[in-house]
């Protein structure tokens, strides 16, 4: 049956954890571990790029330098397109609003520039030119002039994706909405530069590279009017450039890593540093592929197999081990195959196959408890059982040294009393005996530790720890006498004899344990102190007092609550011993 319901067990976590995957519940702790490996291996792992990008940007200074808005900039640009072209760049990649229509009619020939730029660049190099979106999400209008310059292949969209969090990491040309050119910005520079894909798919590489750079417009301007070839054919010749807006609030993304050099504390970026990265990428080893869907499946059901063993700290190591060993599978996968490994989602799925173990142990072991003290509580004393249930009493039979204060209540007369009624009788008049003792007993926190034929042992003290178990002796002695009188009046009702009970108390250090066989024990206590509590007993029939204690237990409650002292008295089988005598107020009140 347990076997069963562990199967059972287990195919409902299964079932659940590939649910989970199924539905990418942990795609938010893959994306967090993921910027997490791109900041480690760019701090400790640093991979350079062959053939980097060279950046030009339009910043601040630049257009502080030009009295036009960017919208009429074609004589700079134009400018700029032709000193580029005498560099002779591997691929020019504008990732700039172009004029959506000519400006031939506010000044005449004022298209011109533009265009010659563009032709004298597109004669030695591909041009790329950006698809961007307008205000309403639409793609945004190129003058078509341009486009024809460009050529069929010479349009590339610039649309990011991003994931819940806001972040850019993924570059997919299917699923992040490219539009009807199909192709992205960075994968017609690639295409230009040999690299073909039909489409691509996966994560930007943020681990590789430096961190990017940019050359100032209003720089290379100088350069194009001091005629300063040599600047432009060492900056460009040869190489793949891409001109962007480098602006403090416009066009900003937020990335995994602090990307920029020219700003290190923050990874809100300029949209063209993606298509930057997403270039290198395409160029180096290739955007990062996640494991296949299957794969990934397969080692979740793998993962889910933490739902065997029982739960301990041993089986808790392991799973901080295997989820460290995980995380540095998925970083080595990344560096060296550029794989994604959902190294998080498994070893959350661990966790819930742990998780979900602990709960059904703890849930089976408070029903095993439950159960237990239920079985058992009219047989064990309930300080004893709950100490069993929480494992502080040990399975062995050696015993612990401690101080308690015993009680023992014998019933007098009892036995020429019992030859007189039935056995039923007798047995419900024990019972009702009992009940009156073992409560007051267990009210003020004693342990009851044996019951007699028509005697009971108990004590204070243990295993319950008690600030004073003298006094809790005392007033369960009280309480005991208290629910005999109150038995006595229900016999005497009936017509039967009262009975009569003598407690003696002592207290002392004993030996607390389980007596007896491997197959049957018995929690109590052994030593002198309980051999005094019983000779106590016996002699309140000759004191004439209910209680009878030693001056140990007197002592112990300043001898208050009219404990009457008795002085020495010889004890059979034992010394001399200081006694009180004590007849509780109460139960003297309630006498006629």
């Amino acid at each position: 049956m347990i076997k069963q319901r562990i199967l059972i067990g287990f195919a409902a976590v299964l079932l659940a954890a590939l649910a989970l995957m199924h539905w990418h519940a942990f795609d938010w702790a893959e994306r967090a571990l993921l910027d997490a490996e791109f900041r480690y291996l760019r701090a400790h792992y640093p991979q350079a790029v062959g053939k980097d990008i060279v950046l030009i940007g339009i910043d601040e200074a630049t257009l502080a330098a030009q009295r036009e808005p960017f919208a009429l900039w074609h004589p700079y640009l134009g400018r700029l397109l032709k000193g580029l072209a005498l560099a002779k760049p591997a691929v020019a990649g504008l990732d700039v609003v172009l004029p959506s229509r000519s400006f031939d009619f506010l000044i005449p020939q004022y298209d011109r520039p533009l265009l010659e730029g563009l032709t004298a660049l597109r004669n030695v190099a591909p041009i790329v030119l950006a698809q961007l979106l307008d205000d309403r999400g639409n793609q945004r209008v190129i003058f078509t002039a341009y486009l024809a310059i460009a050529g069929l292949d010479g349009v590339g969209s610039v649309i990011v994706c991003r994931d819940p969090d806001h972040l850019v990491r993924r570059y997919d040309e299917r699923e992040c909405g490219f539009g009807e050119t199909e192709t992205s910005f960075a994968g017609r520079m690639a295409q230009h530069l040999g690299v073909q894909k039909k489409s691509w798919q996966g994560f930007i590489n943020y681990s590789i590279g430096d961190a990017i750079t940019y050359i100032p417009v209003q720089k290379v301007l100088e350069w194009i009017d001091n005629n300063n070839e040599a600047s432009l054919n060492e900056a460009f010749r040869g190489k793949p450039v891409m001109l962007g807006m480098i602006q403090p609030f416009v066009d900003r993304f937020p990335l995994p890593v602090a990307l920029a050099a020219f700003e290190p504390d923050t990874r809100l970026l300029p949209g063209v540093l993606i298509q930057v990265q997403a270039l290198r990428s395409m160029l180096g080893p290739g955007l990062i592929a996640p494991l296949s869907a299957e794969f990934a499946l397969a080692l979740a059901a793998v993962a889910s197999l933490f739902w065997f063993g029982a739960g301990g700290w041993r089986k808790t190591l392991v799973f901080a081990l295997a989820t460290a060993a995980l995380v540095a599978l998925a970083t080595a996968l990344l560096l060296w195959k550029n794989v994604q490994f959902p190294a998080a989602s498994l070893a959350g799925v661990s966790l819930l196959a742990l998780a979900s173990r602990y709960a059904y142990d703890t849930l089976l072991k408070s029903r095993e408890r439950r159960l237990l003290r239920e079985a058992f509580a009219s047989y064990v004393n309930p300080q004893i059982l709950k100490k069993i249930l929480r494992g502080r009493i040990r399975p062995g039979l050696s015993g612990t040294r401690q101080r308690v204060c015993v009680m023992y209540c014998n019933i007098r007369g009892f036995t020429s009393r019992a030859e007189r009624m039935s056995p039923e009788a007798v047995i419900k008049l024990l019972n009702d005996y009992f009940s009156a003792a073992v409560s007051a007993v267990l009210k003020h926190e004693g342990t009851t530790s044996k019951i007699s034929a028509d005697g009971l042992l108990a004590f204070f003290g243990a295993p319950q720890q008690l600030a004073n178990p003298e006094k809790n002796a005392l007033e369960a002695s009280q309480d005991a006498l208290e629910n005999l009188a109150r038995l006595n009046e229900q016999l005497a009702a009936r017509g039967g004899e009262p009975l009569t009970v003598g407690i003696g108390l002592h207290s002392g250090e004993v030996v607390l344990g389980q007596v007896g066989a491997v197959l049957h024990r018995e929690y109590t206590a052994i030593g002198d102190v309980v051999n005094v509590a019983s000779r106590l007993e016996q002699a309140t029939t000759e004191l004439g007092y209910p209680v009878v204690c030693s001056a140990l237990v007197a002592d112990a409650v300043g001898r208050a609550g009219g404990l009457e002292d008795l002085g020495e008295r010889t004890l059979r089988g034992h010394p001399a011993l200081h006694v009180f005598g004590w007849r509780p107020r109460l139960l003297s009140a309630r006498a006629p």
